[in-house]
């Protein structure tokens, strides 16, 4: 039985398709023209811009040729309004400017403003403003448009982009392959998967957001791709009368010569996360390596069949390598029926078909889902959420793609999840060990694997982010994620 706490998301992304329908939805069902929606986003983004710099004396603003370039006029306009002397810079064939956005570079001009073409020149005015090429970004940047995002990067000014900074891709968050790095983005209507993935949060900078008083109509007349977890689901709390076997018995199979951290790791992340039993199996040698451990139930691989019956959770992979005895292994466990949690070197697209067990979870990084897909590791990062969804559909699994922006999958209508919490000193070795294991304790308890999950990521992301209140980040290890568990679960039951 489970407690649920305070488990409702709020926030929502979309790709660069959606947003257009969202945007053309408003001006249908809302009411709203394309000019006052431009107003109001190019409002929007001076008056953060006032607020963050108040007293600014100069302005330079780059404008493209789409909508974007539009927003952008707007801000040159609220700003000269006020008094600021604006540079306004243009990169593209303005012949080309929608209606909407001829609107707002003729009243530019009509306010006695001029358009000067970049071409190399230097960047003056205390900001700068992107507003180059918006979300509709499809290809990579050709030479020239490289050279002006590297020299906007290069000036010593803050920047702040509209909607998006330039160069990044709007729906994968890769940039092609550069984008202006912003200090400040402010984005509208609806929030774009490509600011919170792969390289989107390091381009974005500080993200603001302004849904333009689009109405909730209109929103629910277009589904989102992904909700942002900001909440999650926990077991229950514990009745007084109470005993280990009700709270999961966990069977860890890993640790190869060499590798028996990886089943420490997972081991104790399962029982700080609150399950009963856990018992590792480990190549024979690594037995000793894990006599450390009290809690931990030790044996050779070779004890398989006979713990296998009493395990009500398996995780596989932490440490297992790829010997002819840890073939062995997955071989004897393709026809277990138990909830399971599958990583590493059992990520093998053969052993996860031919599984029994209907309630799994597979924890792929980039380079595994890659071989599970026979694609590279580039393409999986270029569409993340395309290749989580992927891997569900090919393996029937509850699919956790770790990396920047942590995408979760499952079977059924829910809609993927994606982590933006935690932060990159999370690159350390043995954190996927980790993951595993507070998910198959949850698991344990009662979630079902979607849920189970979902929560292990985010209770996982959360530990990282205790760890760096009062320590550098750089110097977070797996093991510290694994003693702030049992902190951040608290700290969860006592926010729900």
């Amino acid at each position: 039985m489970t407690r649920l706490l305070g488990y409702k998301f709020s926030m929502f992304l979309y790709t660069p398709e959606s947003v257009y329908r969202l945007d053309r939805a408003a001006v249908v069902t809302d009411a709203v023209s394309e000019v006052e929606l431009m107003q109001r986003a190019g409002a929007r983004v001076w008056q953060a811009i006032d607020l963050r710099w108040p007293g600014l004396s100069s302005l330079t603003v780059f404008a493209g040729a789409g909508n974007n370039g539009g927003d952008a006029f707007v801000v040159a306009l609220c700003a000269r309004t006020q008094g600021v002397t604006v540079h306004l810079l243009v990169q593209g064939d303005l012949s080309r400017q929608s209606a909407t956005s001829r609107h707002f570079r003729d009243l530019w001009e009509q306010d006695g403003g001029s358009c000067e073409a970049w071409q190399g020149q230097s960047i003056a005015g205390e900001v700068i403003v992107d507003g180059l090429l918006g979300i509709g970004l499809r290809r990579e940047l050709d030479a020239h448009w490289q050279d002006l995002v590297t020299t906007i990067n290069a000036a010593p000014q803050p920047r702040v982009a509209i909607d998006i900074p330039s160069g990044l891709h709007g729906q994968s968050g890769i940039a092609q392959p550069v984008a202006v790095q912003a200090q400040l983005t402010i984005t509208f209507i609806g929030r774009k998967t490509g600011q919170y993935l792969a390289d989107g949060p390091d381009y974005c900078g500080e993200l603001q957001f302004d849904d333009l008083g689009v109405s909730s109509e209109v929103r629910a007349s277009v589904p989102a791709a992904l909700e942002v977890i900001e909440s999650c689901e926990l077991p229950a709390p514990r009745k007084r009368n109470s005993h280990k076997n009700h709270y999961g018995n966990l069977l860890i199979i890993g640790g190869d010569q060499g590798m028996s951290g990886a089943v420490a790791l997972a081991a104790q992340a399962a029982l700080r996360s609150g399950a009963g039993l856990v018992t590792a199996l480990v190549h024979p040698d690594c037995r000793h390596s894990l006599a450390a451990f009290a809690e931990i139930m030790v044996l050779g691989w070779d004890a398989l069949e006979a713990k296998l019956a009493d395990a009500t959770v398996v995780v596989v992979g932490p440490g297992l390598g790829r010997s002819v005895d840890a073939q062995h292994c997955l071989q004897t466990l393709r026809g277990a029926r138990q909830p399971m949690v599958i990583d590493a070197s059992a990520l093998e697209a053969d052993f996860l078909k031919s599984l029994a067990s209907r309630q799994r979870v597979i924890t792929p990084h980039p380079g595994e889902a890659a071989a599970l897909l026979s694609t590279s590791s580039t393409e999986i990062q270029a569409n993340r959420l395309l290749s989580c969804e992927r891997l569900l559909d090919l393996f029937g699994a509850t699919t956790v793609l770790k990396g920047s922006g942590t995408i979760i999958a499952g079977p059924g209508d829910a809609l993927p999840a994606i982590n933006t919490r935690g932060n990159p000193g999370m690159a350390s070795a043995g954190m996927g060990d980790v993951l595993s294991g507070i998910i198959a304790a949850l698991l344990g308890q009662g979630l079902a694997p979607f849920a189970a999950a979902r929560s292990a990521v985010y209770i996982h992301a959360l530990c990282a982010e205790l760890y760096s209140v009062d320590s550098d980040q750089t110097g977070l290890i797996a093991s510290d994620v694994v003693d702030a568990i049992p902190r951040v679960i608290k700290q969860l039951r006592d926010a729900g």
